[in-house]
């Protein structure tokens, strides 16, 4: 799967950092683990201990959470969202 560029040129990652993706969703790291432990999200390792998760997975968890519809105009959540959005060019 080719890697895409973001709205400043620059190519974004297939797989984030645990870490990453909790910074990218807004919420905290136990948060990720527990939604790929549900298998909301796809883990990945490199090598024996390091996760990732990624990008394609992420991408599909917001599309499930927002359904068919789009957020909501106006409030801080439907900005987050809007902002999450626009990073995976969605």
């Amino acid at each position: 799967m080719p890697r895409g560029k973001n709205a400043q040129g620059k190519f974004d990652p297939l797989v984030y950092t645990v870490e990453e993706a909790a910074s990218l969703l807004r919420v905290h790291k136990a948060t990720i683990h527990r939604l790929a432990r549900q298998g909301k999200l796809e883990k990945v390792y490199i090598g024996r201990r390091s996760v990732r998760i990624t990008r394609e997975s992420l991408e599909r968890f917001i599309r499930e959470q927002l359904g068919d519809k789009p957020p909501e105009l106006g409030g801080r959540e439907a900005r987050g969202v809007r902002e999450l959005l626009k990073r995976f060019g969605l």
